[in-house]
């Protein structure tokens, strides 16, 4: 039996702007950061069960940018990092450092973004998960990251 679980989101608890789920026989095969003093966006490399692929961005197109490319058999875990209100943004509350774990590097990519001028930055994970990658993503995103959740897929043993 396969199960989806939602976790999140961290960062803005405003309604989320952005839901993106893989379909059957897709799986994430990269993603890009955009960064500086907070999380400009991220974006998804997904290829598609034919080899084709199309890449999905969430945020703005500021900062610098910072490209992973997935190994074969790699796939996300999980996702780190802190939020807080930006003194730069009227204090809204955005993503302020990310790191993106994977099956073959636990300890993460990143982390992307300085937290720089956070007021009350809280730090967030999602849940180390070791038996289903990540196939989908949400949250909330204007020129920059405002949140983000992710969507894991677990398999139990039939009954």
């Amino acid at each position: 039996m396969v199960q989806i679980e939602q976790y999140g989101p961290y960062g803005s608890q405003l309604p989320e702007t952005f839901r993106m789920q893989l379909a059957e026989g897709e799986h994430i095969s990269g993603c890009s950061v955009r960064h500086g003093y907070i999380v400009d966006a991220i974006a998804f490399v997904v290829t598609k069960h034919d080899g084709s692929t199309y890449t999905v961005q969430f945020g703005g197109n500021g900062g610098d940018e910072t490209d992973i490319k997935l190994v074969a058999g790699e796939y996300l875990t999980r996702l780190s990092g802190t939020y807080g209100n930006y003194a730069d943004q009227n204090n809204e509350v955005l993503i302020g450092k990310l790191k993106i774990h994977t099956n073959l590097n636990p300890a993460g990519y990143g982390p992307y973004g300085q937290g720089r001028d956070l007021i009350d930055a809280q730090t967030f994970h999602s849940p180390d998960l070791t038996d289903g990658p990540i196939v989908g993503i949400f949250g909330r995103n204007n020129n920059y990251l405002d949140s983000i959740g992710i969507f894991v897929r677990t398999e139990f043993p039939s009954a």
